[in-house]
């Protein structure tokens, strides 16, 4: 399933796309990995794969439950993060629909949330999660709390 600023339509041009696929456990997650590292180096594959890492660094060791394991890579240019099990972010995909079409207003909502997103990104350079700035998510969280103040 597809979670993030791409479904809901709020992402820049530098964005990600973000996938959780729901399983019993989370042991494919590695095997993946292992097909896209592959993919990285064999010549003549369809899809330019690159920068194939995942956090935790050790899919195969067991975490603590609320870590999320994800897989990041690039294909074909564009940043992808696979997760497994991460339902926390298809919640909040479903959250902010719902208070875009509870403010309506040919999606106020989003539309400040893409203008926000932009100027923290392209002028203030506070967003950014990789390198330690503002995280997406926080941004929408304060987004959110400004409407709910003065709508």
């Amino acid at each position: 399933s597809r979670f993030g600023s791409v479904p809901l339509k709020t992402y820049l041009p530098h964005g990600d796309l973000d996938l959780t696929a729901f399983a019993p456990n989370d042991k494919w997650l590695q095997r993946l990995k292992e097909k896209l590292e592959h993919e990285w180096h064999r010549d003549g594959a369809a899809h330019v794969v690159r920068g194939v890492h995942s956090v935790p660094h050790d899919l195969t060791r067991s975490t603590h439950a609320d870590v999320v394991k994800v897989v990041k890579c690039q294909v074909d240019g564009i940043a992808v993060d696979i997760s497994a099990n991460a339902l926390g972010g298809l919640c909040t995909l479903c959250l902010l629909e719902k208070v875009d079409n509870l403010v309506g207003m040919d999606h106020l909502f989003k539309r400040a949330m893409v203008l926000v997103k932009a100027w923290c990104y392209f002028e203030s350079h506070l967003l950014s999660s990789q390198n330690g700035l503002l995280a997406t998510y926080a941004l929408e969280t304060l987004v959110l709390c400004v409407f709910n103040l003065f709508h």
